[in-house]
């Protein structure tokens, strides 16, 4: 009796928007359920690996500020001040501003850390502003070190970081 060899091999490739390729080669004699169980573990091995890599997952909603009223409660113009305070990220478009369902359960998980985010990067922004330059480093609000350090790119575009205690900013216009 002969055993024949056989080989598995696969790869993955994910780009920055999300997208998988996954190639799958099988060299020797596999039947067609071993087939799928070999590409089923892949796919589950490249899902995983981009969850842990923070892969926007497949069932993350694009939505408007009517459609997070209608799935979270309140009011469209609640959640529009939300958006308008920078408490909820966004994107906007021509058909107005997009968000995600990930982004509106992060804010209604954390409140106070967002909330508390949100006032330090305002704080941070002004004294970027007021600085006048479009780069160097003024006091971070967070620890109060005159450690966070930044850079202007245009007339919206900031990016910072504290070297102290690892509080960043980074804004783009919308």
């Amino acid at each position: 009796m002969e055993i024949e060899d056989r080989k598995i091999y696969w790869h993955a490739n994910t780009s920055s928007g999300g997208t998988l390729s996954l190639g799958v080669d099988l060299t020797g004699k596999f039947s067609k359920g071993e087939k799928e169980l070999i590409i089923a573990d892949a796919i589950r091995a490249c899902h995983e690996s981009m969850e842990e890599n923070g892969y926007i997952p497949f069932n993350a909603k694009v939505m408007s500020s009517r459609d997070i009223a209608k799935e979270f409660d309140k009011s469209r113009q609640y959640w529009e001040k939300l958006l308008n305070e920078g408490k909820i990220l966004y994107k906007e478009t021509s058909a107005g501003r997009i968000t995600t369902n990930l982004w509106v359960q992060g804010y209604l998980d954390n409140k106070v850390e967002v909330d508390k985010y949100v006032k330090n990067v305002k704080e941070v922004l002004a004294l970027v502003e007021s600085h006048g330059k479009k780069w160097g480093s003024v006091q971070c609000p967070v620890c109060d070190k005159t450690r966070f350090e930044f850079a202007v790119n245009g007339e919206t575009n900031m990016n910072g970081i504290c070297r102290a205690c690892g509080f960043h900013v980074h804004t783009t216009p919308n």
